[in-house]
């Protein structure tokens, strides 16, 4: 049977090894996705069951990735967990939320719920 596959968007190196790591424990297939690419295309081409990111990226907006997902009827199901080391203010968590995408904040979580994150995002995309 085939791993169920795992985006990870993040441009800190040291960061995305320790996802890849982490989802690979897990039991899936961690990608790491190439910043320069294009997004879509990449989301296309792998086909992840889940997608785990970064919303500070260079040249990049989390967000404006985000939606860019939520937008295409075929990858708008695809769960989204959001590590980041921004402070979000109540309008951009409210956002997330709505979008049932959830949030971890970088320094103020631990492995074991970065790994139950991991672990409910990809049963969930099981049952859509």
């Amino acid at each position: 049977m085939k791993k169920k596959t795992v985006l990870i968007v993040e441009d800190s190196p040291g960061f995305s090894e320790l996802m890849k790591f982490v989802v690979e424990d897990e039991g899936f297939n961690g990608v790491l996705f190439p910043l320069e690419e294009n997004f879509m295309k990449w989301v296309d081409k792998e086909k992840p069951s889940a997608i785990i990111m970064d919303l500070a990226l260079n040249r990049l907006s989390g967000f404006d990735l985000i939606k860019e997902v939520k937008s295409h009827a075929k990858h708008k199901s695809i769960p989204i967990v959001v590590i980041t080391g921004r402070d979000l203010d109540v309008k951009d968590i409210t956002e997330l939320k709505m979008n049932d995408i959830a949030y971890l904040r970088k320094g103020r979580v631990d492995m074991h719920e970065i790994h139950q994150a991991i672990r409910n995002v990809v049963a969930k995309s099981e049952t859509k």
